[in-house]
């Protein structure tokens, strides 16, 4: 048997054995819907199974190239029956779902690396308020004129809601691909990452501005696409949008403040403490409280206040366990709860218009966005963008957690006229998560804007006795290794290794001149300790075309002798997963 289908044949198969279950699941459900406390028990029932799914999923997933998350909502549907309790009760739903969108949001803003979020802020600006609204009415003319063409008759409220939901790209999503990929101009994978983060944010505001609407007595958003669209500009909506963003940049302020509050807090009390943790998450949920209690967006609150913000080493463990209950609770819950939601049925039934609304979304609405919102910095500016990143930006538009999030509220709510809005927004969800991150690769490369890095690791010699390893990308550790060789003398350590990660910018020519320069800095560390009558130190120098992060984990899995990694501040863009789940103690330099 060929075993690269083996574990696609795993997934099936747990697959249908969740749907079978579900549907003799009756007298489980009735023994805790007719038990004392039937509404507690069946709710710590529901939650308990999304936990269990969330990590029968992420392992059953592995070996696939099916996303965790797009197997969520898969083994949603399957499971409808078991999460009833939380389906049918809107208040619980939206609250679980609210929530979870508040931390994503937060933690979008950790991971956008603020440093480059203003370098660029103008790009970032453009395609993500004007390339928004764009891809927004654009995909709501494209829905409601190709109703009728495939027998349907979507509302405009549908279609305008539709718009403004899918509208937004996932950082999620688009990450993990990227990571994997050495661009010449690294501003095209700055511009995509912190677009994608700020998108979740305008997206989350144009859909609520809609929804004040409908939920505030309109009965439909009017007879026509643009008239349903001209609702953003009469003044009610204004004035909505204004207090939206203005309480929700103060409160992101406020919450950045808070967590200033924290990281200076620690820094005089050295050791982390499990309660860290309990200040971390209060902070998020509380200044969206208070945002929303004065008229803000609750969600741009929490993604402003992680923007602002940089970790610092004084926090790992608490990060740690942040990312965690995000990645490995909330993320997979709303996927999930997504899936429950679906009406299978109606899911096949608005299949045709799915599939071609969700291809016609991917190959010409999103490009064309794109083009319109960032063409002009293809002609001006100093940074200028060249068709093949314009390309390769329309081509890496994933829709994913935040959008999931808004069907999910939208539905909750009980509007009426918006049928076809689930089953339409889970086709475009499933196509741009299925199709768009195999190709990503191919594409960068056909386009020659990026390079696959490969994952070729240096080559260890083990060390014998403790040391300490400095992690660079660039030329700091001229001011940096005497930092280290000063830590490790006063610690006792004989030892410092330099481990250099060129990444994008990798030459041999390049290699070999760090190596010559960092040996006289070194050197130069070594006579002043002499000089003062102390023991030199030993050095020893690594490189590796890959990137920093995989090359600080792969050494710290296979050196028993390594005490402490150094790194600059900036190592932890993007806060990719390999850093955060390191075993070796990492320290800090500015």
């Amino acid at each position: 048997m060929n075993t690269s289908f083996f574990p696609y044949l795993r997934l099936l198969a747990a697959l249908a054995g969740v749907l079978l279950a579900s549907h003799v699941s009756d007298p489980l459900i009735e023994l805790f819907a007719n038990g004392p406390e039937h509404q507690l028990t069946l709710a710590f029932f529901s939650v308990g199974l999304i936990f269990a799914f969330s990590f029968g999923i992420f392992y059953l997933s592995r070996g696939t190239h099916i996303p965790p998350f797009v197997a969520a909502i898969f083994f949603g549907m399957a499971a409808k029956p078991l999460f009833g309790p939380v389906v049918h009760e809107p208040e619980v739903l939206s609250a679980l779902v609210g929530f979870g969108a508040t931390l994503i949001l937060f933690g979008g803003g950790l991971e956008t690396v603020f440093d480059n979020f203003k370098k660029i802020f103008l790009k970032i600006l453009s395609l993500s308020f004007l390339g928004l609204f764009l891809t927004a009415v654009f995909f709501s003319l494209l829905v409601y004129f190709m109703g009728p063409f495939f027998g349907f008759s979507i509302s405009v409220s549908t279609a305008v809601l539709l718009g403004a939901i899918l509208a937004s790209t996932d950082p999620a999503a688009i990450i993990p691909i990227l990571k994997r990929l050495r661009f010449k101009r690294p501003e095209t994978k700055d511009l995509i990452i912190s677009e994608s983060a700020m998108t979740d944010v305008t997206g989350t505001l144009l859909t609520v501005a809609f929804l004040s609407v409908l939920v505030g007595g309109g009965t439909a958003l009017g007879s026509t696409v643009l008239e349903g669209y001209s609702h953003i500009f009469s003044a009610s909506v204004g004035w909505f949008l204004l207090k939206q963003l203005v309480f929700g940049t103060l409160f992101g302020i406020l919450g950045f403040a808070l967590l200033a509050v924290l990281t200076h807090f620690k820094s005089n009390h050295k050791r982390e403490n499990e309660v860290d943790a309990a200040f971390f998450l209060f902070i998020p949920i509380t200044i969206f409280a208070f945002a929303i209690a004065f008229g803000g967006s609750g969600y741009l609150a929490a993604f402003i206040a992680g923007l602002l913000f940089v970790m610092s080493d004084h926090l790992q463990e608490t990060e740690h366990f942040f990312n965690h209950v995000v990645d490995g609770f909330f993320k997979p819950t709303i996927f999930l709860l997504l899936g429950a939601l679906v009406d299978i049925p109606s899911l096949i039934e608005y299949t045709p218009i799915g599939i071609a609304v969700a291809l016609a979304f991917i190959l010409v609405i999103r490009p064309l966005s794109v083009f319109l919102s960032l063409g002009v910095f293809a002609l001006v500016g100093k940074e200028r963008l060249n068709f093949a990143q314009l390309l390769f930006i329309s081509c890496v538009r994933e829709t994913g957690a935040i959008p999931a999030v808004l069907l999910v509220t939208t539905v909750s709510l009980g509007i009426t006229g918006i049928e076809g809005l689930l089953p339409i927004g889970m086709w475009v969800i499933l196509a741009t998560l299925i199709i768009e991150p195999p190709l990503t690769p191919w594409l960068a490369q056909k386009l020659q804007v990026a390079s696959i890095i490969p994952e070729d690791q240096p080559d260890l010699v083990a060390e014998e006795e403790p040391f300490v390893a400095l992690g660079t990308r660039g030329n700091t550790y001229k001011t940096r290794i005497p930092l280290v060789a000063e830590w490790a003398e006063r610690h006792h350590i004989s030892k410092v290794v330099l481990l250099l990660c060129l990444e994008y910018k990798y030459q041999p020519e390049l290699e070999q001149r760090a190596q010559r320069e960092a040996e006289l800095v070194f050197n130069a560390v070594n006579e002043k300790l002499i000089a003062q009558g102390k023991k030199p130190l030993q050095f020893s120098f690594y490189s590796s075309a890959g990137f920093l992060q995989e090359n600080i984990d792969y050494f710290a899995k296979n050196q028993k002798n390594l005490v402490a990694i150094f790194v600059g501040r900036k190592m932890l863009d993007y806060r990719l997963e390999e850093v955060k789940k390191l075993e070796v103690p990492i320290q800090f330099l500015a």
